[in-house]
């Protein structure tokens, strides 16, 4: 598990830092499972910026995310396929 956002918020260290640590890991066939995609609340407003840096990485096999409510997770659903 990875923590990865494009702010840095809540990370191991900054984002350029992470995806190369990340890419380290993927060329070793580990598994990349990404949290605190929306930085621990601080990208809440930002989640398409978010969701698509995680995305576009191309290096997540699966991420976790979380919503407060079944209408704020039914909006992430919605934009995670967008993103996609």
């Amino acid at each position: 598990m990875v923590r990865i956002n494009p702010v840095g918020a809540f990370m191991d260290s900054d984002p350029q830092t992470v995806v190369s640590v990340i890419k380290e890991m993927k060329a070793a066939g580990k598994g990349i499972v990404g949290m605190k995609i929306l930085g621990q609340g601080e990208m809440r407003d930002r989640q398409d910026e978010a969701l698509k840096f995680a995305l576009g990485l191309g290096l997540l096999d699966a991420f976790t995310i979380g919503a407060e409510n079944r209408t704020e997770q039914e909006d992430l659903i919605r934009r995670i396929g967008m993103a996609a």
